[in-house]
């Protein structure tokens, strides 16, 4: 069984990254488990010295969950060409740990545009020791006009895309070529 972290980037509830992320956890080979982590507002402040000493039991533990995924996802809108503030709170908090040291980790960047935070956040997660695959890195472009408005994907290219996608993060149990 592999298991995939995935971490949702935007503040929004039910936003289009939210629905790129159930998209791909239907097409996972069924050995795969992906858990879906949408909770940055939960929690606290970045604080160094906290960090440090004596991080909050909720950072122990989502630190925890990091060290034994297989893969970490990270799906993320850009807000004001950037990474979202929540996401970056998380990255920080984790910044003084080895928890992304030769970690595996796939980024998809969803959002108008995308291409800045999309490239801020491969510096970050290299930063911070992270195993980044150019295959396992998907930028869209232009989400919002390729879901419907119950959130469902109906842009033919995305699902192709998509598809790859899930077959990448399926491996070692993707499906083999025809």
């Amino acid at each position: 069984m592999k298991t995939i972290f995935a971490i949702i980037g935007s503040a929004s509830g039910n936003s289009s990254n939210h629905q790129v992320v159930r998209h791909l956890q239907q097409q996972l080979h069924p050995e795969v488990q992906l858990t879906l982590f949408d909770r940055l507002k939960e929690l606290p402040p970045f604080d160094p010295e906290e960090s440090r000493l004596q991080p909050p039991i909720e950072i122990i533990a989502l630190r925890q969950v990091i060290q034994d995924a297989d893969l970490i996802l990270i799906s993320s809108p850009e807000y004001i060409f950037s990474v979202p503030s929540g996401l970056k709170n998380l990255l920080e908090w984790c910044a003084a740990t080895t928890v992304f040291a030769d970690k595996a980790v796939s980024i998809i960047t969803a959002s108008a545009q995308g291409e800045t935070a999309h490239l801020e956040l491969q510096r970050i997660m290299e930063g911070l020791g992270a195993k980044l695959d150019p295959r396992g890195n998907l930028l869209i472009q232009g989400v919002k006009g390729k879901l419907d408005a119950a959130g469902n994907i109906w842009d033919k290219q995305l699902h192709l895309k998509l598809d790859d996608f899930a077959n990448f993060l399926s491996l070692p149990y993707a499906r083999t070529s025809q």
